[in-house]
């Protein structure tokens, strides 16, 4: 599942509108044609008031497209390569992929990173823990996803990449092959497979996520603003106003993202009808698996103009030999990433009776998603994360229990969380009084949750029948002080 995710080219909305235009009725549905003449230096060519009438494409002029992609790849990989500083050690092949094939590769690779078994029994712990508003089929879910949201990807095993949505334009296809050629280029240069090992915990996976794709992004923003032979003045205002752009929705939730895509897929008349279906399903995707996946480009593009400001192209390649460690830093480049780094605390958890489901780590990128998911909306809440670690059991009876610890920058922020934790309860247990969480609030399945708070650190026990466990997590779980 991490190789796919380090794949897939999410359908960027900056980048949808080259020769396809937005109706003149509404300035806000607008906003992303704009970006999009920013990012791939048409502005001059581009009237944003033409409403286009078309059919949509055919299948066999979507492929012939694509094939004429691929062979204009060769002569994008050495500018591309000089523009990001990085040697080409070597062409890379790329090709054209049907959704038919892309979604068998999928299957296959997900068959092997996420078992059926481990696949029920994540997918348990994820709706236990309330990450998931209801049950799904998780392999399912990870396959809609990319097939929606993936336009091209670039698979490190093969070092190849393949484009896999053919929209009627020349301009957003080299874009398009800029992105996925740059992670060629950091699959040569730093090898991803090494870089996105197994072994890590899910937030240190998102957080270099953020650096892979989001350095994508970037190079792909400054090969579009320099094609045609930009001067470097003129390369460099665009790349000003690109920034803007692309902070400007790193800062969208990921409801308002949805919204803006669905109004722009109704806008473009002449929409290839794959990206149509991309842009339209972003709402309907699970928060937990499509939050990270849309941040690690437009957030992550914004850690990656942040390093540049620090060091230029060589601040972005530090980010390989030397990465991020929490999507806390990833999320708050400026501040908890340079100049210093705020280092993540080390939490260790009791031992529990019962199978083991899952244990990792939500990070401040995954304790928003599931305040989002609960609609609590709590700016504060998950910024000040220090540190956590949740793990998920099954007792004999199959009760599921599972205990998070989680700890703050603050007291203060300790009681942030505490109190936006506490609010989700009725949300996700209607009619339930979470007046007392730490006497326990009952879950309508089995067992009861209790929440506390002692100091920084916040303690959660879900599904437990009785109080007993907590007194244990709080004794015996191992927080580490905070850095410095």
């Amino acid at each position: 599942m991490n190789t796919i995710r380090a794949l897939a080219t999410v359908v960027l909305v900056a980048c949808q509108a080259r020769e396809q235009a937005t109706p003149k009725p509404s300035r806000s549905a607008t906003t992303a044609g704009s970006a999009a003449v920013v990012a791939t230096g048409s502005g001059s060519a581009f009237d944003p008031w033409v409403q286009i009438d078309a059919m949509p494409p055919s299948p066999e002029a979507k492929k012939k497209r694509a094939e004429d992609a691929v062979t204009r790849v060769k002569s994008i990989e050495p500018e591309l390569a000089k523009l990001r500083e990085l040697p080409l050690k070597k062409e890379v092949p790329a090709q054209w992929q049907s959704t038919d094939d892309f979604k068998t590769f999928l299957k296959s690779e997900i068959d092997h990173e996420l078992p059926p078994a481990h696949a029920r029994d994540m997918e348990a712990s994820m709706v236990h823990i309330g990450l998931l508003d209801k049950p799904v089929d998780l392999p399912q879910t990870l396959i809609r996803t990319m097939v929606t949201q993936a336009a091209a990807y670039y698979d490190p095993a093969q070092k190849k990449f393949f484009i896999v949505m053919a929209p009627d334009s020349d301009s957003l296809l080299d874009t398009m092959s800029a992105h996925e050629l740059t992670h060629a280029l950091q699959d040569q240069s730093f090898d991803l497979a090494k870089y996105l090992p197994p072994k890590l915990d899910e937030d240190q996976t998102n957080a270099r996520h953020f650096v892979v794709e989001g350095d994508a992004t970037f190079a792909m923003l400054v090969y579009t603003s320099a094609a045609g032979g930009a001067s470097k003045a003129t390369t460099n205002l665009m790349m000003n106003l690109v920034r803007t752009q692309v902070e400007a929705m790193a800062n969208m939730d990921i409801s308002a993202f949805a919204d803006m895509m669905k109004q722009q897929a109704s806008a473009f008349t002449a929409m290839d009808e794959d990206m149509r279906k991309s842009m339209e399903s972003i709402g309907e995707l699970p928060l937990a698996i499509i939050g990270p996946l849309i941040d690690s480009y437009m957030k992550g593009a914004v850690l990656c103009m942040t390093a540049y400001d620090h060091g230029g192209w060589k601040a972005v390649d530090d980010l390989y030999k030397n990465p991020p460690e929490s999507t806390e830093q990833v999320l708050h480049p400026a501040t908890k990433l340079f100049p210093t780094r705020d280092h993540p605390r080390t939490i260790t958890l009791p031992k529990l009776d019962g199978k083991l489901l899952l244990e990792n780590v939500m990070g401040e990128l995954q304790w928003g998603n599931y305040l989002a998911v609960w609609k609590v909306k709590a700016p504060d809440a998950a910024p000040g994360w220090g540190g956590d670690r949740y793990r998920v059991v099954r007792d004999k009876d199959g009760h599921l229990t599972a205990v998070l610890v989680a700890a703050w920058d603050s007291e203060k922020d300790a009681k942030e969380f505490y109190d936006a934790y506490v609010a989700t309860l009725p949300k996700r247990f209607p009619g339930v009084d979470a007046t007392k969480p730490g006497d326990g609030v009952a879950r309508p399945d089995f067992g009861k949750v209790f929440v506390k708070q002692v100091g920084d650190v916040v303690y959660i026990v879900d599904g437990a029948a009785d109080g007993k466990l907590m007194g244990r997590v709080v004794t015996e779980a191992k927080v580490s002080k905070p850095p410095g």
